[in-house]
């Protein structure tokens, strides 16, 4: 294992623990601290184009749509610190809300105009995260899963690729699956 990758693991692992807040003192992180962990540490292992903010000191946008457990483990993150900006949470309605967004978790009442949604998002620079059944085969950029008892994510390169972002190599590697578009390899 190379030492960047350890180091995205370890980073991982401690951030996870680091949400867990409350939750540590009872021994157990709940799966939404653990998943809002993950859209994080997604966000520190991608870049945007430059343009995608409108200062040096804007923040980084992560936005839920949709209702969803996740919401006041996602809220929790307001004012982290990621790639030099500060987090800033948003709760959004519609696709227009989202499209300032950088990071957009959708909740999985959205299932049934999920393929719409992203559509709408097709080629803006706002990576798109769910745990969505299906998530990356209907286009989106990063879906967490459950696996082997535990979660885990798969990435859509392409997804990525039309939204202009670039995701470290070290983000790639932990994947359980890297696909493109349409399908798993």
């Amino acid at each position: 294992m190379t030492r960047p990758f350890r180091r995205l693991a370890a980073l991982l692992a401690v951030l996870a623990g680091a949400l867990a807040g409350s939750a540590a003192a009872q021994g157990a992180l709940s799966e939404a601290q653990a998943k809002a962990a993950f859209v994080l540490n997604f966000a520190r292992y991608v870049d945007w184009p430059e343009r995608s903010f409108a200062t040096r000191d804007s923040p980084l946008l992560i936005c839920l749509l949709g209702r969803d457990s996740l919401a006041s483990a996602l809220a929790a993150l307001e004012n982290r610190p990621v790639q030099s900006r500060r987090v800033s949470v948003h709760m959004v309605a519609s696709v227009d809300e989202a499209r300032p967004c950088h990071v957009l978790f959708i909740g999985t009442s959205e299932t049934r105009r999920l393929t719409l949604l992203l559509r709408s998002l097709a080629g803006q620079p706002v990576l798109t995260v769910s745990d969505a059944d299906g998530f990356i085969d209907a286009g989106g950029a990063i879906g967490i899963v459950q696996g082997d008892g535990r979660l885990q994510f798969e990435v859509n390169r392409q997804t990525l690729e039309q939204a202009q972002l670039k995701a470290s190599s070290n983000l790639l590697k932990l994947a359980r699956n890297l696909a493109d578009f349409k399908g798993k390899n």
